[in-house]
């Protein structure tokens, strides 16, 4: 359990390092731009309203980028420079499921409970990793990313089990699910069990 909980806060940690790299190379670039002679001569005779509208509309950019919550942040959203269209005909996404003691099952939503990573970056990596994790690309990178995404549900359920440890759970279960989108909604949602571990570490 100790084991478990470790992996997961070191992978939460990893997260937020790589955000706050991400940030911090958007303001050594907004602060190179400022700094061009050109650049810094015509800003610094604007009148201190233009000045503090500009300097305002730059940090809800950066707030947009961060947050990842188009409808909370617009219209300062957060984009991507390399996206991935989801497939014309079939809507692919995630799903989490934990048990308790009886097995009775929970729907979880991992994007709340990861707030402050924010709910896009979350969705995605989870997507993405989920893809790495079974393809059929080479041996050892896929079990690279089975062991990574074996660390992010247990992270999941680590921090379940803190925020609610009155209803404390033992496993987490990666549900995929696929819709079909040609028939407009008249087919159900198509449920796969993915992979499921329990708090311990061990498969299930």
């Amino acid at each position: 359990m100790i084991e478990s909980d470790c992996k997961g806060n070191e992978y939460i940690r990893s997260v937020m390092f790589l955000t706050l790299i991400e940030f911090s190379i958007y303001l050594v670039l907004i602060t190179a731009f400022f700094l061009l002679p050109p650049i810094h001569t015509y800003f610094m005779n604007l009148p201190r309203p233009h000045q503090c509208i500009m300097a305002t509309l730059i940090v809800l950019l950066l707030v947009g980028q961060f947050i990842n919550d188009p409808r909370l942040t617009f219209p300062f959203t957060s984009w991507a420079m390399y996206g991935r269209p989801e497939h014309p005909e079939t809507l692919v996404f995630y799903r989490f499921q934990v048990f308790d003691d009886k097995q009775n099952k929970i729907d979880i939503d991992p994007e709340d409970l990861l707030s402050p990573v924010g709910k896009a970056a979350v969705a995605s990596k989870f997507k993405n990793l989920v893809r790495a994790a079974f393809s059929n690309e080479d041996e050892a990178k896929q079990k690279k990313n089975q062991k990574q995404l074996k660390e992010l549900l247990l992270a999941v359920g680590e921090i379940y089990n803190r925020r609610y440890p009155e209803y404390p759970i033992r496993s987490v279960e990666l549900i995929q699910c696929s819709l079909n989108l040609r028939d407009r909604g008249k087919s159900d949602i198509h449920r796969k069990s993915l992979w499921r571990v329990d708090l311990g570490g061990e498969n299930l």
